[in-house]
This record gives structure tokens, sequence and C-alpha cells, in this order.
């Protein structure tokens, strides 16, 4: 990352905190379930405190524009839905937590609408004579679920979501109109893009440019969960794009004594020489509002602690989702996602058991990467692998990290390999407060570490000369 130069520089050095608005607020699931503006927005004061003593700089809010439900059926982009507040309000929170020196970016949901979107209702009402035809992809010669006497391209079969036609001038127009409205007159600082990749390139070169003239340090994320990342992120297109493999490399290879996978996933993106995305930022996450919470993910509850280890120590931005730094558990099923969208707890004394030791080691991983250099900056070497032990180097200008985890629930040692590196003789100083050597040295390019302590790790920086 410091070598990437379109990424605002404030960007490198945070941390991400995800909020699911209708979910951590405890709005109802439907926006017509109530009629007058509720302020729930206003919790979040109450929780101030526990974002300054966690340590995040950023705060995203996921879907937070009037919708039907969920947040992704928007109705209006530039109204804060009536189930949290108003934009008076959500105005008033941005710059109480600019104050924080807490940044804050919104989810744009540009891809799809919903069924009571205004340009979707026009063609409702007016079928072939509609005005706003255009802003969608119409079918006269078939009909829909809803029996709207007209078929129409949605998002991957949900007839909720109708798509719009980002390749109509007028729409992405207003599109920009949108962005220019919440980075400017409410004051975000950036976008979490919905679907990303399943919107041309060509709109995304003139979104960043629309919105990198409006605030030249905004930042934007593409949601991506595949590749090739380089499609829609780089110096003319998106800043970052979202670690949807990396994700499922964690858990998955946690919980089946296989951090092999990971390795090879760590290999495959980010090695310095060959890696597929080098010289591109991926935010990274153990859960979000889409996925199983990782505390429930995880066969064995104590890689929790070495899994957010590895998070605020790998390649890439570090983004907590809302509850998950407390323990918090959910199951998402095919039929439900609630239990991964439930209301944040306050109170210190209703958190789940453990919550108080799993919030302390986030703050703890938090800490770590701000205060070194390499963790925020540095390229990533995979070094070793076996069942259940990872190391990876991270080298930046100012330092060098050796990183080695375990997921075992056993005190174990291991040998890590350090070839072509040029250590020989050097010294590693421990910087987690733990048990056992201080300081290792590499004899005949190998790092022996005789004490990982069970689903733990230690964090080794270079003694320079």
């Amino acid at each position: 990352m410091e070598n990437i130069s379109y990424i605002p520089e404030w960007v490198k050095n945070s941390t991400i905190y995800h909020i699911y608005p209708f979910g951590f607020f405890g709005a109802p699931k439907f926006g017509d379930m109530e009629s007058e503006t509720t302020p729930r927005l206003e919790l979040i004061r109450k929780f101030y405190p526990h974002f300054d003593e966690l340590g995040i700089n950023v705060v995203q809010f996921g879907p937070i524009f009037e919708s039907v439900s969920h947040g992704y059926d928007t109705t209006d982009f530039m109204k804060i839905d009536h189930r949290l507040g108003s934009n008076d309000l959500f105005k008033e929170i941005v710059e109480e937590l600019h104050q924080r020196n807490i940044r804050v970016i919104v989810d744009g949901v540009f891809n799809h609408v919903g069924r009571n979107f205004n340009s979707f209702k026009d063609v409702q009402k007016y079928k072939e004579k509609s005005w706003r035809l255009h802003w969608h992809f119409i079918d006269f010669n078939s009909n829909n679920p809803f029996n709207d006497g007209f078929d129409y391209k949605n998002w991957e079969g949900h007839y909720s979501l109708v798509k719009l036609n980002l390749l109509e001038p007028d729409v992405r127009e207003y599109i920009f109109s949108v962005s220019e409205y919440w980075l400017r007159e409410i004051g975000i600082d950036g976008w979490r893009l919905d679907v990303a990749y399943q919107i041309p390139r060509t709109f995304w070169r003139e979104f960043r440019k629309k919105c990198k003239t409006i605030k030249p340090d905004c930042f934007l994320i593409g949601e991506m969960i595949h590749g090739p990342y380089g499609k829609w992120v780089g110096p003319d297109l998106l800043d970052a794009g979202t670690g949807y493999q990396v994700n499922k490399s964690i858990w998955s290879g946690f919980n089946s004594n296989n951090l092999y996978e990971l390795k090879a996933v760590l290999e495959q993106n980010f090695n310095p020489n060959f890696g597929l995305n080098k010289g591109i930022l991926l935010v990274n996450f153990l859960g979000n509002h889409d996925l199983t919470r990782i505390r429930s993910q995880l066969s064995n509850e104590n890689s929790l602690f070495p899994a957010f280890l590895f998070l605020f120590t790998t390649n890439g931005l570090p983004k907590i989702y809302y509850g998950d730094e407390i323990g918090l558990k959910g199951e998402k099923t095919e039929t439900s996602d609630d239990s991964v969208r439930q209301m944040m707890i306050l109170k210190k004394d209703d958190w789940p058991d453990r919550g108080q030791e799993i919030f302390d080691h986030v703050k703890l991983c938090i800490r770590l990467r701000k205060a070194h250099h390499s963790l925020q900056y540095g390229n990533l070497t995979s070094l070793y692998a076996d069942d259940s032990t990872i190391a990876f180097l991270r080298k930046s200008s100012k330092e060098t990290m050796l990183i080695v985890l375990s997921a075992s629930e056993n005190t174990k040692s291991c040998s890590i390999p350090l070839w072509n590196l040029n250590l020989d003789g050097r010294f590693f100083q421990e910087q987690l407060t733990q048990g056992g050597k201080k300081e290792y040295r590499v004899v005949k390019n190998k790092l022996f570490i005789d004490e990982l302590y069970p689903s733990w790790g230690r964090v080794l920086k270079l003694v320079e000369n």
C-alpha cells in the first residue's frame, strides 16, 4: 500500500467499523410499519465512547437511504430512511464523528432500485409512454411475477430490485448528483459501492472523476466477490475492492485444519513479485451483513484470536462488522439474515460470554497495526504453512515484521524458512506481551520458535543493525 499513490493517505492507517443501520439501531424490517420519522440514528451517540476505546477511525453505514425493506431496494437516494431519522440528523452525526477524527463512508446502491422508485413507478403507470422508460431495461413482450404487464432486468432474479440503466446519460448524471449531495452537503468521506462488479467500468471511471472533483481525498470501495480486481480498481477507477476470497480462506483454513489454503491465497494475491493483486488495495473482513458471524462460523471459537490477529497483520485494509468485536453470534440461513443483523448491545453487562476478552483482543490488534509502519504500508510475502500454522513477512521502507499464527489447541514449535532474504544472524523481537522468548535469532536462514501458544501467535519485528 505504501506505493499506491491514488489511494487517499488517510485510508492507509484506517480501521473500518461496518454498521448495518436497520439492524444496529433496531429499526422495523419494513418501511411501511411506521409512518413517522423516528430518529434512531441518535443512538449512535451512546457508542462514541465504544468507538474511541476500540480505536476505529472510519464508520461505514450500510444502506441508509429511504427504502421498502432492507435498504437495497431504494426509493429515494436523497433522503435518509424515515425509520432511522432525517438528513439533518445524519449531517450532525457526520460532523460529530469528524470531531472525533472518525471518517464516514456510506453504501451507494446504484446498480438497482426498489419497485417504488419514482422512475419505475412512472413506467408502471404510463407503460410505453413513460418518459422514464429508458431508465430501466423493460420488455413489453413478457410479464413479471408482479403482473405489471412487462418484464424487466433485475438483480439476480430478485424482482424487488429493479436494475438501473447506467448507460443512459441522464441516469448517470442523476447518480452523480446524488454522490455530490452526500459528499458536499452532508460531508461524507466516501462510498462503499454495492455489486460494483456488475457495473461497467466506464461508469466507474466517470463516477470517480466526479467524486474526486468534489472531494479529492474521498475513498471509493467496490463490492467485489471475485477477480480480476484490476478490472474495477485502479488509478482511474475505484480505490479498493472487497476481499471475499481472503475472508473465505480465513474461516475455512481454521475450520479444516488447513492453513495451506490461506497461505496459497496470500501467495496468489499479494506476492510482491507476481501476486495478482500486489498493487491493489483489498478491504478484508471476518464478517458482514451477508455472512454468518465469524464466532458462529468457526468450529473452535478460540480461533477468533488468531483470526483477528491475521486480519490486522495481513495486507490490505481491515474492517470489523459491528458486534464481532464483542463476540456476537448469528447464522445466516437460506431464508433469513436476521440473526446476523441484530440490534447492537450497548451495556457491557449484556455482552455475550467472553465479550470483554474478545473486545480487549480486538483493541490490542488495532493498536498493534497502528504502531507499526509495515503492518499498514508493507508488502506481504508468505513464508510457511502447515496444518495449523501460517507465517508471513510484512516489509515497508521503515521496518520488517514476521507474523506467525497458530490455530492449534496445543503449544507447539515451528521452524520458519527465511531463504533468500539475507537475514542470517539477524534478530527478531516479540511485539506481543506474552510468555516465552522475547528475541529470536535467524540461524542458517531459519527462525525457530519453540513456544507458539494455542490459538495465538507471535508478531516479531526485525532488529535494525
